[in-house]
Parts: structure tokens; C-alpha cells; sequence
């Protein structure tokens, strides 16, 4: 019997289990809350996979991965199926924030001028039960 895709995440040495994620989200169910396409795709540095980009050939480490990504798909993604952010806490207890679920949404919603996503996030006691390392 084949074995089901896991659909992960991997941000540098940080791996997150989105399944695990949106099984959580059934269990404790919450209201998405716009979150700001232009930062998101500025973090992800989007720009350098839009078709006909011209700017620098390198990729900073955090940028996006051309290997797993994939535009054809990101143009059919469904823009009302909320992103998933997580939360971690770094210096002493500071939050932070990263889009884990929904990078080709985030996408289509770049090339398509939104200046919103719905998403969910996750405290940071949820993002610890869905990280894997």
C-alpha cells in the first residue's frame, strides 16, 4: 500500500508538519485575519520567480526554492483557503512570525495585486507540536 505525501515545510534548519497544522486548526478552529501579501512576498523575496525577472542572479539563503516551486500550479491555488502562519519565540520571549502554508497562494496573490490573505496562526505552543526540528 503506497505510503500518503506528508506535505512539509523546511525554512532553513526549521521543519514544520502542515498536515499536523491544519489537523490542529480542525481540533481548535479559529477566525482567519488579513495578512499583508506585499510583506510576505518581499520576505520570500517572490519577486525573483515571477517569469521575465531581471534582477540579480543570486538568491539570498532564505529565498524561495525553484525546486519546489512550481507558478502553473501557484496561478490555480485557491485565494480564500487561508495561509498558515506560525509564531516562535526568539531573544528572551519575542514573538516571531513565518508563513509556513500557502507560499504559492501568497504568490498567485503578488502577481495578482491582493493586498490580503486570510490566515490563520499559530501560537507558539501549536507551532512547537507541528515542528519536527
Amino acid at each position: 500500500m503506497p505510503v500518503p505525501d506528508i506535505q512539509l515545510f523546511l525554512y532553513g534548519k526549521w521543519l514544520f508538519n502542515i498536515d499536523h497544522a491544519q489537523a490542529l486548526l480542525k481540533v481548535h478552529p479559529r477566525v482567519a485575519k488579513p495578512t499583508p501579501v506585499a510583506d510576505w512576498a518581499a520576505h520570500y523575496h517572490m519577486d525573483r520567480l515571477a517569469p521575465g525577472y531581471a534582477g540579480a542572479a543570486w538568491c539570498p539563503v532564505f529565498g524561495p526554492d525553484l525546486s519546489a516551486f512550481n507558478a502553473d500550479h501557484a496561478l490555480r491555488t485557491d485565494l480564500n483557503n487561508p495561509v498558515i502562519i506560525a509564531t516562535m519565540e526568539f531573544d528572551g520571549g519575542r514573538p516571531a512570525i513565518l508563513l509556513i502554508d500557502g507560499v504559492h497562494r501568497m504568490y498567485r496573490a503578488m502577481t495578482e495585486g491582493r493586498a490580503t490573505l486570510p490566515a490563520y496562526t499559530l501560537t507558539t505552543a501549536e507551532t512547537t507540536r507541528i515542528r519536527e526540528r
